[in-house]
């Protein structure tokens, strides 16, 4: 699923738009759009979004030894 996909699910499920979460983050909702569309969202960008819909953007790597290394943590399974 694409960063796009998932944006759009996510501001559906909080029952809002792009719009509203553009005025929040301080942009036009144009340039917003643009961003979502050409994939150029930064990572503080897309946490910003999910804190605004009230949640949380995690990204992470997982290995298979079972260590997941992203954000600040370092732990094993």
């Amino acid at each position: 699923m694409s960063i796009e996909q998932q944006i759009f699910i996510a501001v559906a499920h909080k029952a809002t738009n792009i719009s509203a979460i553009a005025r929040k983050m301080g942009m036009t909702p144009q340039n917003l759009h643009r961003k979502i569309s050409r994939n150029t969202l930064k990572k503080d960008e897309l946490c910003k979004i999910a804190k605004i819909l009230g949640g949380k953007y995690v990204t992470y790597f997982i290995f298979p030894d079972g260590i997941v290394v992203g954000d600040n943590m370092i732990k094993s399974g």
